[in-house]
C-alpha cells in the first residue's frame, strides 16, 4: 500500500501505531541519541502526538517511564549474549541503530503502516544496513511471523515492549502461543517489561508527584486509551497493581499453560543512569530509584518439558473477500483472517462502494472466516455506524463469535451463528 487513501485506511484500522510515535517523541524529549533525528525524518518535529498528554508534568512522568524502559531493555539485550534481536513491535525507536552499532542483528516486526514509514528512515540513518531488516506482521498471525524469520538463524532475543496490554484475551492467547512457537523453532528467550508496565507507571508517578500522582496517572492512561482506541489496558498477561501477589501467580499460571516460565529481573539493579534526571530534584531521583526496586522485567523461556508442536507447518487459508452491491445492499463474503494486515482492504472496498452509491444495509458472510482481531472488528463497527440499517453477520463460527464478544464496543444489528 502506498497511496494516501491506503495509508489512511491502515491508520484508522490500527490507531495503536500513534502510541509508538508518542514514545519516540518522549525519547526525543529525554534526549535519547538518534530519537530527534527520527522525529525529524517522520516530520513530527512539533511533537503533535504529545498533545494528548495534559501538561508538562504528565509528559515528564511518561518520558521518565519511556526512557527507563528503552535504556534498560537495550542494556539487557546487549548483555544477554544473544546476537539476534527480534523486536515485536519495533515502533519508531532508535533501538535498531543502537543494537546494530553493537554488532547485534536487528529484525524489526510491526504493523504494515509502521514498517512502511520506519524502514526507509532507519536505513537512511544507519551505518550498518546489513545488520537490520524490517517486516510487516500481525502478532496474532503466526504465518506472518514465520515468513519474516524464515531465513533467520537462532537463538533469538525476542522483545515485546509496550504491546501486550492492547490485546483482548483471545488476541493475547494467540500472541503468546506464537512467541512460544518461535522459541520452539529458533531457540532463545523473550524479554519484556509489559507484565509490570502499570506498576512501573504507578511507582514512577508516585515518586514524582506526591498527592497529585493519581490524577496525573489517570490523564496519562486516558491519553493512551484515546490514541490506541481501546477501552482497557489489561488482560491475563498484565499484573494488577491492586493485587500484585495474586496477579503475578495468575500471569505465571497463564504462561505455564503454554509451557513457559519467567525469570524476573529487578529494574533498579539493571537500569542505567537516565537523561531525564536533569528535570528532577535530587529527592525525586532518590525516590524514583527506590521505587523501581519494586518493579521487574520478565525473561520468559520454555520450561524444558514441552515438545515442538506438530502443527507449526499448517498454513492458514489466505485472506479473500468477494462482494456484491445491489439495491443498497452491500454483501461481502470473507475467508481466512481479518486482522491488522487484511482489515484495511475490506475498509477500502466498503468505502469505495459507499462513495459511489447509497449503502443502506450490509451483510457479512463469516462462514469461511477463521479469525478476527480488534482491527477487523474496528472495520465492521465502522460499517455498522455508517450504514442506515446496520450490519448483519451471518454464519458466524463459535470461535469468531468468541473474538467478537471480547470487544466491549460490540453493537452489530444481528449476529447469526453457523
Amino acid at each position: 500500500m502506498n497511496t494516501e487513501s491506503d495509508y489512511s485506511a491502515m491508520a484508522r484500522t490500527n490507531p495503536v501505531f500513534v502510541t509508538a510515535k508518542t514514545a519516540v517523541c518522549l525519547m526525543a524529549q529525554a534526549e535519547i541519541p538518534d530519537a530527534e533525528r527520527i522525529v525529524r525524518s517522520l516530520k513530527i518535529e512539533n511533537k503533535e502526538p504529545l498533545q494528548d498528554l495534559s501538561g508538562s508534568t504528565v509528559i515528564l512522568g511518561n518520558a521518565l517511564v519511556v526512557e527507563a524502559k528503552y535504556r534498560t531493555m537495550c542494556s539487557l539485550i546487549e548483555n544477554s549474549g544473544y546476537r539476534t534481536c527480534v523486536d515485536l513491535p519495533c515502533g519508531y525507536t532508535p533501538k535498531a541503530l543502537y543494537l546494530t552499532a553493537k554488532g547485534i542483528q536487528f529484525i524489526g516486526l510491526d504493523l504494515p503502516i509502521v514498517v512502511q514509514e520506519m524502514e526507509p528512515v532507519m536505513h537512511s540513518l544507519t551505518a550498518y544496513p546489513e545488520r537490520m531488516a524490517f517486516h510487516p506482521v500481525d502478532a496474532t498471525n503466526y504465518d506472518s511471523l514465520d515468513a519474516a524469520l524464515e531465513k533467520t538463524a537462532g537463538p533469538l532475543c525476542i522483545t515485546t515492549e509496550g504491546m501486550m496490554m492492547y490485546f483482548t484475551e483471545s488476541e493475547l492467547e494467540a500472541v503468546v502461543n506464537n512467541v512460544c512457537t518461535l522459541l520452539e523453532v529458533h531457540g532463545g528467550a523473550w524479554f519484556t517489561p509489559d507484565p509490570e508496565f502499570m506498576i512501573q507507571f504507578f511507582l514512577t508517578f508516585q515518586s514524582l508527584f506526591g498527592e497529585d500522582w493519581m490524577k496525573k496517572l489517570e490523564a496519562a492512561g486516558n491519553a493512551a486509551k484515546k490514541q490506541s482506541d481501546v477501552a482497557n489496558l489489561s488482560n491475563s498477561f498484565i499484573i494488577d497493581a491492586a493485587d500484585i501477589p495474586g496477579s503475578v501467580k495468575r500471569t505465571e499460571a497463564f504462561l505455564a499453560k503454554f509451557g513457559l516460565k519467567a525469570e524476573k529481573l529487578n529494574l533498579a539493579e539493571y537500569m542505567p543512569e537516565l537523561s531525564t534526571y536533569r528535570f528532577l530534584t535530587s529527592e525525586q531521583i532518590v525516590q524514583f530509584k527506590k521505587a523501581m526496586g519494586n518493579c521487574y522485567y520478565w525473561v520468559i523461556t520454555l520450561d524444558g518439558a514441552r515438545k515442538l508442536r506438530s502443527d507449526t507447518t499448517n498454513k492458514e487459508q489466505p485472506f479473500a473477500m468477494h462482494y456484491t452491491m445491489e439495491n443498497g445492499l452491500f454483501r461481502v463474503s470473507l475467508c481466512g483472517r481479518l486482522d491488522s494486515i487484511t482489515a484495511p482492504e475490506l475498509l477500502l472496498k466498503w468505502e469505495k462502494e459507499k462513495t459511489a452509491t447509497n449503502i443502506e444495509r450490509a451483510i457479512v458472510d463469516c462462514e469461511r472466516l477463521t479469525y478476527i482481531s480488534s482491527a477487523g472488528v474496528r472495520v465492521l463497527l465502522t460499517m455498522e455506524e455508517k450504514t442506515k440499517c446496520g450490519v448483519t453477520l451471518i454464519h458466524v463460527s463459535p470461535l469468531v463469535k468468541k473474538f467478537l464478544e471480547q470487544n466491549e464496543k460490540l453493537s452489530f444489528t444481528e449476529i447469526c451463528e453457523q
